[in-house]
């Protein structure tokens, strides 16, 4: 397969018949001959000719370079495929709510984007996250048994996930959500579907944003830093990590500081650096260590390092004290959280539509689905988009400014999925900060 590519490369790059003649007259390539006579050889000639200046103007915007013509000429193959997806996506009709356009990664196959970012099959997994989970929620437990005072932040997102949700604002679940009297989540109790109510139940309502704002904007607040670029290493636990404390530190003391991911990387030995983490045991890193340094004092790498420095400024106001998990599957939770401040989340990102996602509201069914979560990310508001009417969270990425829009993208709001489109509400987060 490789020997054919390249010979299409070739023949794609030849733009004469003295150059074809060329290519005919080399001995390793004697049997194009017998290709030529193939139809599908023939049909992809045209293609590949046609493909050649934007694959080289692709080249030139990315800077990329390739360590032999055989390199390029495979990777011309990947970024040709990955081509014919992007135009097959954007043809369809009717159209979807969301665009697909080459970016930094558009000559590489989908394993190869997996394995650059810890995706997928090359990800731990939520099982990790879901015992870190597990175990906060036994300390809130106990730390309620032992009447310790609750942080003013706690009891304010309850209210708002109470008013937004319809919950009685007295009780607010308080008994449910410490003893487990039952094994409904939030977002089952809110779905009027499971209740018994004959001709009186309704649907579910999808005004999930009643009594709180329609639109939330942090970017626009200025609670959020400029898009940062994990590069090939699976840090993105990190970026999500910063970027809610940098917000929730902007929110309590009106200043916006970029925090060093290398120094979550390089000390928290609770998570594993570029091979993965969890952003709750950041917040729990940070809370033991005073603070994180700023990006400028500590700057990032992209790759593990034995040494954690020591000597740089704790910045003032990124100090962890506490912070806030929501529950499973509880949209209004997050909604209730993001009226407060930008919040850390997880998501499936493995697939080939969300490697290659340029712009509007992403949403597809199979995103998410079985729950299968590889990506920390950070949610930064919610609206809805003018273009397809679709209600959206916006988050914001950690792969560069050149991805999606300008770094960001807007997932649906609505899904049949139980943890949401691309499982957004299966791990959620909000550091409180001093």
């Amino acid at each position: 397969m490789k020997v054919v590519s390249s010979i299409l490369f070739a023949v794609a790059m030849a733009s004469s018949s003295s150059a074809l003649k060329e290519l005919y007259d080399n001995p390793q390539l004697e049997f194009v001959q017998h290709l030529e006579s193939q139809s599908a050889f023939n049909s992809m000639i045209p293609t590949l000719l046609g493909l050649k200046e934007d694959f080289f103007k692709w080249m030139e915007r990315f800077g990329r370079e390739y360590n032999s013509l055989e390199e390029q000429m495979d990777r011309m193959m990947i970024w040709a495929e990955n081509h014919e997806f992007i135009e097959i996506h954007n043809s369809q009709s009717p159209k979807k709510s969301y665009t697909v356009g080459h970016n930094n990664f558009s000559d590489l196959t989908n394993e190869e984007f997996q394995q650059l970012h810890s995706l997928g099959k090359y990800s731990g997994g939520p099982d990790a996250v879901r015992d870190s989970i597990q175990r906060r929620k036994e300390d809130a437990a106990m730390k309620k048994l032992s009447n310790a005072k609750e942080h003013p932040a706690q009891a304010e997102f309850r209210y708002l996930r109470n008013l937004v949700a319809g919950e009685d604002q007295e009780f607010g679940g308080w008994f449910d959500d410490l003893w487990n009297l039952d094994d409904t989540t939030p977002a089952e109790k809110d779905d009027d579907t499971n209740n018994d109510d004959g001709d009186d139940a309704v649907a579910v309502d999808d005004n999930d944003t009643n009594g709180l704002p329609d639109t939330i904007d942090w970017v626009a607040s200025g609670a959020v830093t400029p898009i940062k670029n994990q590069g090939a290493c699976g840090s993105c636990w990190a970026f999500s990590a910063t970027g809610s404390i940098e917000g929730a530190a902007f929110i309590k003391h009106g200043e916006l500081i970029s925090l060093s991911e290398q120094n979550l990387l390089d000390c928290d030995h609770t998570d594993s650096g570029c091979s993965g983490g969890i952003m709750d045991n950041a917040f729990k890193f940070d809370e033991a260590a005073h603070g994180l340094c700023s990006e400028a004092d500590y700057p990032y790498l992209a790759k593990d390092s034995d040494m954690c420095m020591t000597n740089c400024t704790k910045v003032a106001g990124s100090l962890v004290t506490d912070y806030i998990d929501i529950a499973e599957k509880d949209k209004h939770g997050l909604i209730a959280s993001l009226v407060m401040q930008p919040t850390s989340i997880a998501m499936q990102a493995d697939q080939l539509s969300f490697q290659f996602y340029s712009s509007g509201v992403f949403s597809e069914e199979d995103c998410g689905k079985a729950g299968a979560i590889d990506h920390g990310v950070l949610a930064v508001g919610y609206g809805t988009d003018d273009a397809s009417g679709k209600k959206y969270f916006t988050v914001k990425n950690s792969w560069g400014d050149s991805w999606g829009e300008k770094g960001f993208f807007r997932l649906d709001r609505h899904s049949e999925n139980e943890w949401g489109t691309c499982a957004i509400l299966m791990i959620m987060s909000a550091p409180i900060v001093e």
